[in-house]
């Protein structure tokens, strides 16, 4: 049986019956709406993917901007970064943006938290709210220690290191943090801070415990160890005997060892070492008699003090003692170059001491004649340039040279006056013996008035007076006595001697001094007016100096003292005046100085003068970066507080430039700062944090309290001048002498 056909349906002809799935049989809004689900499908799929990293990215630029803002011209309220972590929290979450969602989010927490530390330091200083950001530094500290362990943060702002309390302390001048908790602090630079801040706050037995503490843990820093030794050496026998422990294995570590290819003098340490050995009454262990990296350096501060400590050499101490100034008259007889202060030094030494000294062997120590034919060298700097310098009397950093008693140098003077007049002498022999004396009367005054003593500064100064006007004018010598009363606290007595002086007859340099120190006491006394009109008498006399005398191109660095003075007294007259004159009653700036204008960026308001060198161009008259300075300050003075805000910020960045005239930087500082801105104690903390280490604790300390009474502040001037008196105690102990020098004290 054979199969029928079957009859295929034609296409189209209406007849058939449609397949399922044919493209004919579906309805004509189908394939759009497919087309739709599938577009928003992947849509989805991508805003899913995309969009949390797009949040991250603009979550980075608008925290980046908040931050920015913080050191721009803003309002006293910091701003709120904290809230831009809201574009982080979803992301954090998924796994595709989770990395960079989780950092980003940990970067604004870490740089919230030091801004908030910062802005209660210099946006809006405040002591309490210093003390209550820590807490917030020490939690970003210890989310980055738990989470990242990042070092550096560079995503969304200029690099800045891992958060730490103690280097954030210690860079913003918080004494209170760095003493709170210093047995914390792993970084041995910020435990020398801690060990600074106790000094400087004049608590000697703070900082000897917590030497001790470090002690304990045996540093391995010999920065550390040093600061550690020498502290401990301040202390009672124990600690000193532990003291000795630590300086020995400096000495023998400099003395054997180079690290980098380079060594280091070990001089200074065997001076601390020796004076410490001396406290604890135990013998200092031996030199190194073969040193193959550092050498013993600092020869006149050693030999000085062998000189005092002749004295507990038991039976022998009158045959230590003649020994030990025979060293010095060699070495004064000797061809060695010595520096002119250094010189006069052991020459008051020989004097005081050497009782068979007699008056030719004392004018041939007196001004030696050199080998070479050259000319001789004086023993100090010329009669009048040290009364000239009394305005700079305050100690420098570092044992720098011999440590001789104010008392010792006085002794001297008369000896020295004394033998001028014996028969015998040449005209030239007794003029160098009389100039001698005169000199040394003026350091004795100086070493006398920083250990308090001043009445027999004043006794100095006057036998300087009796032994020849022509030694040095009479302004000169109101000046020293006036730095005298200064420093040892009676400002009505030091203004009444320079306000009463003839300054008539004196060189232009001499009444430039004499019209700075009149301004600093008017200052001090709340007489603005009258401080203004003498700053700017003072500053147009020095730039007379300036002007007539100062070759073209001199380095305040070259030469002898003298050719220091114009340098150094310019610099000082300039700030001064732009701290004390306000216009319209005076001009705060030379005629011819750059117009007091802010740059566009505010961050680079204040160029780099180089103030570290005296060699360095600030020093000469054709290099134009201090009148930049000056007149940058002073448009600073005069910017609108959200504009000082921010100039505040941008002098954070630029310390370590302070002048050596430390008072009218500190006063022009704290005019940065409107009446109710703010605390200019905690500002002048942070923004003289770096530069404080370049002077001595009792210079930063003066500067500190003078500056405080510049601006009418009376607590904060009684507090800094207790601190400078409780230094000034330590450093006048014979006995604790070449050790505080060392330390900076």
């Amino acid at each position: 049986m054979r199969a029928q056909p079957t009859t295929r349906p034609r296409g189209g002809d209406g007849s058939s019956i449609r397949r399922c799935g044919d493209p004919a049989a579906r309805a004509p809004w189908r394939r759009p709406l497919v087309l739709a689900l599938a577009a928003g499908a992947a849509a989805s799929l991508a805003l899913a993917l995309l969009g949390p990293a797009a949040m991250v990215a603009a979550g980075a630029r608008s925290a980046a901007a908040c931050l920015a803002a913080i050191e721009a011209p803003r309002g006293p309220a910091l701003p709120d970064c904290r809230s831009e972590i809201r574009w982080f929290a979803l992301p954090s979450r998924l796994p595709w943006t989770f990395g960079a969602a989780s950092t980003l989010a940990e970067e604004l927490g870490v740089r919230a938290a030091l801004a908030e530390y910062i802005d209660a330091a210099v946006g809006r200083p405040d002591r309490e709210a210093l003390a209550r950001a820590t807490f917030a530094v020490e939690t970003a500290q210890a989310m980055v220690a738990s989470g990242s362990r990042r070092i550096t943060f560079e995503e969304l702002g200029p690099a800045c290191g891992a958060p730490s309390l103690g280097r954030e302390a210690a860079r913003l001048g918080d004494r209170r943090a760095l003493l709170s908790q210093p047995e914390r602090w792993p970084d041995w630079h910020v435990r020398v801070g801690a060990l600074r801040a106790a000094l400087t706050e004049g608590d000697l037995p703070r900082a000897i415990e917590i030497a001790r503490g470090y002690a304990g843990m045996d540093p391995r820093d010999e920065d550390l160890r040093a600061t550690v030794g020498a502290i401990l050496c301040l202390g009672a026998r124990a600690d000193a005997e532990r003291g000795v422990e630590l300086l020995t294995l400096i000495q023998d570590d400099r003395a054997s060892r180079r690290h980098a290819a380079m060594a280091r003098n070990w001089g200074e340490v065997r001076a601390v070492l020796v004076a410490c050995a001396a406290r604890a009454g135990v013998a200092p262990p031996p030199m190194p008699d073969a040193p193959e990296a550092g050498v013993a350096d600092a020869v006149e501060a050693r030999m000085a003090q062998r000189v005092r400590l002749a004295a507990a050499e038991g039976e022998d101490a009158a045959g230590a003692k003649r020994g030990a100034v025979r060293a010095i008259r060699d070495l004064l007889g000797s061809a060695v170059a010595l520096a002119p202060q250094a010189r006069a030094d052991l020459l008051a030494l020989v004097l005081a001491e050497d009782d068979a000294l007699d008056a030719a062997g004392a004018a041939a120590l007196a001004q030696p004649e050199p080998e070479d034919g050259s000319p001789a060298t004086e023993v100090a700097p010329g009669p009048w340039v040290g009364p000239l310098l009394a305005i700079d009397w305050l100690p420098e950093r570092g044992l720098t040279g011999p440590v001789v008693a104010g008392a010792s140098r006085a002794r001297a003077a008369a000896r020295a006056a004394e033998l001028a007049g014996a028969p015998g002498l040449s005209p030239a022999e007794g003029d160098a013996l009389r100039a001698t004396a005169g000199a040394l009367a003026l350091h004795a005054a100086r070493a006398l008035a920083l250990e308090g003593d001043a009445p027999r500064a004043i006794e100095a100064l006057d036998r300087l007076g009796a032994l020849s006007p022509a030694l040095a004018p009479e302004a000169a010598r109101a000046l020293a006595r006036s730095r005298v009363w200064t420093l040892a606290g009676d400002r009505e007595r030091a203004l009444e001697i320079v306000e009463r002086v003839d300054l008539a007859a004196a060189p232009p340099a001499l009444r430039a001094a004499v019209l700075l120190q009149r301004a600093e006491l008017l200052a001090s006394s709340g007489r603005a007016h009258d401080a203004a009109r003498a700053a700017v008498l003072a500053d147009e006399e020095a730039a007379a100096r300036a002007a007539r005398s100062a070759p073209r191109g001199a380095r305040a660095g070259d030469g002898p003292p003298e050719r220091a003075v114009p340098a150094l007294l310019e610099a000082r007259a300039r700030w001064t005046r732009l701290a004390l004159a306000r216009p319209p009653g005076a001009s705060p700036l030379r005629g011819g100085d750059p117009p007091p204008r802010l740059p566009a960026d505010l961050a680079t308001t204040f160029p780099w003068v180089g103030f570290a060198r005296l060699d360095a161009p600030w020093a000469r008259g054709d290099q134009p970066a201090l009148s930049r300075a000056l007149a940058a300050w002073s448009a600073a003075r005069d910017a609108p507080p959200p504009a000082r805000r921010a100039l505040r910020y941008a002098a954070l960045r630029r310390r370590g430039d302070a002048p050596p005239a430390l008072v009218p930087y500190a006063a022009l500082a704290a005019q940065l700062l409107g009446d109710g801105e703010g605390d200019p104690e905690v500002w002048l903390d942070a923004f003289l944090a770096l530069d404080a280490g370049r002077f001595s604790l009792r210079h930063h300390a003066f500067a500190r309290a003078e500056a405080a009474r510049w601006r009418g502040d009376a607590g904060s001037a009684t507090a800094w001048q207790r601190r400078y008196e409780a230094l000034r105690a330590v450093a006048s102990d014979p006995t604790r002498a070449e050790i505080a020098r060392a330390l900076g004290l």
